[in-house]
């Protein structure tokens, strides 16, 4: 099953300041976050732990009752850049291993958990906005540039951002990022009636690699909330909450 949460920078003030609030950073986060020279990525990265550390002590809660403090659910970045999950309470809950996928767009964080290690997901979430000229051609698939072509005009802006929000998921999802082509990765979108405000499957494949076998097969969903969209992809067929 796969949890997920949206917090903005309104959650508390400290978050707009870029300051940690307090009972949100253990020792080791405090260190990281003090290297960080810019507001915009203090503030990027408070929000993400904010977001998760209190999507996991919700979960934490529903499985084993009790509050796991904030401070003791550390999300430090692995050697890959994707974020780790540690409980330092962990001998009062032993079995509960996480993964987390965390994104931000405009002051707002989605961040997306499952409770197995180390699984293969991504979390993405992307303004909806009109893109550069000749942004599907430099970043799509042909196939992924006839379908905005053949869409309804009114939709093209949303579905050039599911799009390119699937494709960052899916990167996520395999811990490559944007270090590889986001061609590399197709994206397919049934034909719509209506943009969906529920979870919607689509279709991810890979493509312009020359050893498939690496790359890990995935499922995908999306969503339109307000003026965002939200995608997830994960390896096997996990169900959305």
């Amino acid at each position: 099953m796969i949890h997920w949460l949206i917090q903005t920078q309104a959650a508390h003030p400290a978050l707009v300041q870029g300051v940690p609030p307090s009972g949100l950073l253990g020792a080791e986060e405090t260190a990281v976050f003090n290297k960080f020279k810019f507001l915009k990525r203090r503030q990027d990265w408070l929000l993400g732990r904010w977001t998760a550390k209190h999507l996991l002590q919700e979960l934490i809660h529903q499985k084993h009752g009790g509050v796991v403090a904030l401070d003791a659910i550390y999300i430090l970045g692995g050697e890959d850049g994707a974020p780790q999950v540690q409980l330092k309470s962990e001998a009062a809950i032993p079995d509960s291993k996480f993964t987390v996928s965390i994104s931000h767009a405009q002051g707002r964080c989605f961040c997306a958990a499952l409770e197995r290690p180390n699984w293969p997901l991504g979390a993405d979430i992307e303004h909806i906005e009109p893109r550069p000229k000749n942004f599907t051609a430099n970043f799509f698939t042909k196939k992924e540039q006839a379908f905005i072509q053949r869409s309804r005009p009114e939709l093209a802006d949303t579905l050039v951002t599911t799009i390119w929000s699937a494709k960052e998921a899916a990167l996520k999802a395999i811990r490559q990022g944007l270090r590889l082509d986001t061609r590399s990765v197709s994206c397919q979108i049934e034909a719509l009636g209506a943009l969906p405000e529920a979870w919607t499957a689509l279709q991810l494949s890979w493509e312009r690699q020359a050893d498939q076998s690496q790359l890990t097969p995935l499922s995908g969903w999306w969503k339109v909330d307000g003026p965002y969209v939200l995608t997830l992809a994960v390896q096997d067929d996990q169900q959305t909450q």
